[in-house]
């Protein structure tokens, strides 16, 4: 069988590094990180003690309540939840009464990264890439990342540390929950020459979207310049 060997790796990371990286940000989904309440009845299937289905998916801290708030219901005995998928099922030996009417407090988290996803769901902006690094794992380097510590090396790896800095009017004002990395974007040949920040309408070819992360809102605010590093491993 085939594979991919860690010089090849590092070889893809090479040609990578090589090319213009742009980071794009973008503001998601505005449900996301939201916390909601809605007052509902179980519905009656043959099959089951009631099912509540609410309409939202990717759930967090979900409670059962009675509509007052006075009662809570407890998780797994008075009540199933499947958090992915939002529903909400009345267990046989529920103290909620049969087809009750309660309250569901939830938040809506923000999902999975999706593989197939090619393009930001809201794009606010775009920068092109300030720094990229070869990196090797190391546990007493100088490059701390969620994923690692990292030291700074010269020969090729596949790891590439990634620093984008934004400026302070870049996106100002904007929601960001989503980062998308972006290699082969091609922006509007009329612009001047040295512009590193670029909104939607400059940008003609987006071009592919290599890596991508949705994250808990972040506000942009023009008092601030926000700096994103990361390792993309090949």
């Amino acid at each position: 069988m085939a594979i991919l060997t860690a010089s090849g790796r590092a070889a893809l990371a090479a040609a990578i590094k090589e090319q213009t990286l742009h980071l794009a940000l973008g503001e998601g989904d505005s449900l996301w990180d939201t916390t909601k309440a809605i007052s509902t009845s179980f519905a009656q299937l043959p099959d089951s003690a009631g099912v509540i289905e609410l309409g939202f998916t990717h759930l967090a801290d979900i409670r059962v309540t009675s509509l007052d708030d006075q009662t809570e219901y407890a998780l797994d005995i008075d009540y199933s939840a499947n958090a992915r998928e939002g529903v909400i099922r009345r267990l046989p030996a529920s103290t909620i009464p049969e087809g009750g009417d309660v309250t569901v407090h939830f938040k809506v988290s923000h999902p999975p990264e999706s593989i197939g996803q090619t393009v930001l769901l809201r794009e606010v902006g775009r920068r092109v890439v300030d720094e990229v690094h070869f990196v090797t794992a190391d546990p007493e380097g100088e490059i701390v990342v969620p994923t690692g510590r990292y030291r700074l090396v010269t020969e090729p790896t596949n790891h590439l540390f990634i620093r984008v800095r934004f400026d302070f009017e870049d996106a100002a004002t904007s929601i960001v929950r989503e980062q998308g990395l972006f290699v082969g974007t091609h922006t509007d040949p009329q612009l001047p020459i040295g512009q590193k920040f670029f909104v939607p309408s400059q940008v003609v070819e987006p071009g592919i979207l290599l890596v991508l992360q949705n994250s808990v809102p972040i506000v942009r605010q023009p008092s601030t310049r926000e700096t994103f590093e990361f390792v993309v491993t090949f």
